[in-house]
């Protein structure tokens, strides 16, 4: 005897109904996300514990719910968004069935906090199988809604087990809230787990959808991606696509499925994803993934939204063709950018290397290439991880290194409340030497190319500008005990074109350095997290790499440093002009004569030299000589102007006396490679930070309050002049070199500090 057929029981239907739509955490929260964006929210918030299975909570600040609609709001097909099935023709909203809420409050306890712009307070409410519980309870609140959902899954428990590890499912709610934060512009999204106080994804309204990716993924991605777009074309119901896809310098095994939004709706659309997949073959090696975001707008009554029940898939019409006007869009785009390609290599020391096109033995050495050879440039640790290691493998406390940029450091608690961190306008030390007197101003000229932006010495800004301040400070300065006196700088930019230079003499001291390049020195350089001075007076700081811990002699690392910076752009310096209202303050004679030990006949012997060769010195170095006097008196020529090396830091002036008799005893003058070395050697000495002497710590009766705030000051100047111009220089250009072995001294490492704590 046949089976009677029988109506299911209502709490059945409707069991069964959430159990199609509301398959896993990750999906509730997309039903319930999508209900804030339709609020018109501009900020949500995600609060997960146990994967979304215990507590799963959303909190918007949209257009709230009405107290009258609280009754009704998780009853099957109640909805806002829809009054005909004609209207799904013109749908424009993520919601249109009223099956969400209903879903969920069948399966899990669910409690609503909402609160219209009208509402004098907000109302709470529970719901229980579709059902309010009780009626709304007035409560404190803001603008907005706030769904709690709890004990999911807690009557199904078939698909309780079936799902995943928590942690897994915490990884799927990430993201689904990364994708839609990357399309909902203007909207902030927020997710953490319960309990934590930090949050695992932040995304600010204000972002563009190129920094959304860059937060939401990684800057490997963000920063090689290609930006399209297409509009109405032919008789097809294709109105937009808004794109960013990866060019054909990311290369990644790791993949990153596609983030299709048509109409505004996350969909999985595999003929499309096909299509995509199929044009980056032709380009990219075997293996390697891509990188796509697309926004498409059809008509909407070409569309089909409510093909399945969890709506990630779409139907529409011209599927064929549409997918076809895309994918060669596409073709083009990659067509354009098949021009420069970037490979990797294997190196000993730091892996797998990104090495880019420009290579070779000897660079151009343009300021807009890195001082440090590409075998040896950092790069991030998705395409450095070697193929091998690329599996989970679970780290240790003692091998993790302790740096968070997202962290407030000990040092910014420690500055003065006078400093600021604007370089808009900077600061030199003008200690100047006995006889220079007066100094009124200073004027730093960058005559290099303006478009060279990626050159540690590239302009301010573009074109002709000027940035000019009133120069307060002047001051009488002695050789033997400078002041600590800080006068601003007028910054005048001419944009000329960058030399080329051809002299087989710079090209052969470009090689030495190249050829005495220490590659592990070079990797930690590049790779450091700069600590803070150790000690002023030896010029001594701290540096972390990885997990060990550096002190460091900056002045022979700056050294070295300089006398880079003097090969890489010679014949391309900017110039720092020395204005002053008395000529003598400048002279030759006057800057020599500060010496007890030099004889006359020596003086006139080094200011002769040096005026014999201002028109090398002035076309190679920016040093230029004046005859103030125009009579060829050698007592009258005057120094007008020297090198500008980094942009943000300049030399201290009280070394002029000892630049200008080095530079014309310490130079050979009668072989061209050895002159210009020793030119160079001069000017990286002259730029070497000055040795600021202890003072003001003890009761010294002689040392007064304003040394002692002198002292204070020269410390604090120091320390943001290394921060924030000099290591970040030698980040990105330094070449470490055999010498500086000695320079460098490992105090602690972390798994070493383990093994004492272990002890202890």
């Amino acid at each position: 005897m046949p089976p009677t057929i029988q109506a299911l029981d209502a709490d059945v239907v409707n069991k069964i109904a959430a159990g199609e739509i509301i398959i896993s955490p990750v999906n509730a929260l997309k039903e319930m996300m999508e209900n804030s964006i339709d609020a018109h929210s501009t900020a949500i918030d995600i609060l997960v514990k146990d994967g979304g299975i215990k507590i799963l909570q959303i909190t918007d600040n949209g257009c709230g719910i009405n107290k009258d609609d609280l009754p009704i709001l998780c009853e099957r097909f109640t909805t806002s968004k829809l009054a005909t099935f004609d209207d799904l023709n013109e749908i424009s909203t993520y919601g249109f069935r009223g099956e969400a809420l209903a879903s969920i409050s069948h399966i899990a306890h669910v409690t609503v906090t909402t609160k219209t712009a009208q509402d004098k307070c907000a109302w709470k409410v529970s719901y229980s199988q579709g059902k309010m519980l009780e009626s709304p309870q007035p409560i404190a609140g803001t603008n907005g809604t706030t769904i709690l959902v709890e004990d999911l899954f807690y009557n199904m428990p078939s698909r309780l087990r079936s799902l995943r590890s928590p942690n897994e499912e915490y990884n799927k709610i990430l993201d689904v809230v990364g994708r839609y934060a990357v399309h909902s512009s203007g909207i902030g999204f927020s997710c953490k787990k319960y309990g934590e106080s930090r949050f695992a994804l932040t995304v600010k309204a204000a972002l563009s959808t190129a920094d959304r990716i860059r937060t939401v993924f990684n800057s490997s991605v963000a920063g090689n991606l290609i930006n399209f777009e297409m509009k109405k074309t032919g008789d097809l119901p294709l109105n937009d696509v808004q794109a960013y896809i990866s060019d054909l310098n990311y290369l990644s095994k790791k993949s990153i499925s596609p983030l299709f939004f048509i109409n505004n709706r996350l969909v999985s659309c595999d003929p499309l994803r096909r299509a995509l997949n199929q044009c980056y073959t032709n380009f990219l090696p075997k293996g390697s993934k891509s990188f796509i975001y697309m926004s498409i707008l059809l008509e909407p009554s070409s569309v089909d939204v409510n093909v399945h029940p969890t709506k990630r898939e779409v139907r529409f019409l011209h599927q064929d063709e549409i997918i076809e006007a895309i994918s060669s869009e596409v073709q083009k785009e990659l067509s354009k950018v098949d021009t420069s390609r970037t490979f990797k290599a294997s190196t000993i020391l730091t892996g797998t290397q990104t090495i880019g096109t420009t290579s070779g033995a000897l660079r151009s050495r343009s300021s807009t290439q890195s001082a440090i050879p590409a075998s040896y440039a950092p790069v991030s640790s998705q395409s450095s991880r070697p193929m091998a290691t690329q599996n989970k493998v679970r780290k240790y406390e003692n091998k993790m290194v302790r740096t968070d940029a997202t962290q407030a450091k000990i040092t910014s608690f420690l500055q003065s409340s006078q400093y600021d961190p604007s370089f808009s306008s900077t600061q030199v030390d003008v200690s100047q030497p006995a006889r220079v007197t007066r100094t009124d101003s200073i004027t730093i000229k960058d005559d290099r190319d303006s478009d060279d932006e990626g050159s540690a010495n590239s302009p301010i800004s573009q074109g002709d500008q000027k940035i000019q301040q009133a120069n307060e400070s002047s001051q009488s300065h002695s050789n033997t005990s400078p002041s600590g006196s800080q006068e601003k700088l007028n910054y005048v930019v001419i944009k000329n074109k960058r030399t080329v230079v051809n002299l087989s003499s710079i090209k052969e001291l470009r090689e030495e350095v190249d050829t005495n390049a220490h590659k592990e020195l070079t990797t930690i350089f590049a790779n450091l997290n700069y600590v803070g001075i150790v000690d002023c007076a030896r010029r001594l700081v701290a540096i972390q790499h990885d997990l060990k811990l550096f002190l460091v002699d900056y002045g022979a690392i700056c050294n070295e440093l300089f006398y880079q910076i003097g090969l890489t752009d010679f014949s391309n310096f900017g110039k720092i002009s020395l204005l002053t209202k008395e000529n003598d303050d400048l002279k030759l004679v006057n800057l020599l004569t500060s010496f007890d030990d030099i004889k006359p006949d020596e003086v006139k012997e080094t200011i002769e030299t040096l005026w014999n060769m201002k028109e090398m010195l002035n076309e190679y170095f920016s040093i230029e000589l004046r005859d103030i006097a125009g009579q060829g008196d050698l007592d009258q020529i005057q120094l007008v102007s020297i090198p500008l090396l980094l942009k943000g830091y300049n030399p201290t002036l009280s070394k002029l006396p000892f630049f200008i008799r080095r530079l014309g005893k310490k130079v050979d003058w009668n072989d061209e490679k050895s002159c210009l070395r020793d030119i160079i050697e001069q000017i990286a000495l002259l730029y070497v930070p000055k040795i600021i002497t202890e003072r003001g710590t003890s009761d010294d009766p002689n040392v007064n309050e304003e040394q002692k705030a002198n002292y204070v000051e020269e410390i604090e100047d120091m320390s943001r002049t290394l921060e924030n111009v000099i290591f970040p220089c030698i980040k990105r250009r330094f070449l470490a070199t055999n010498g500086l072995v000695k320079d460098l001294v490992e105090i602690a490492n972390l798994p070493g500090l383990y093994k004492v704590f272990e002890r202890c």
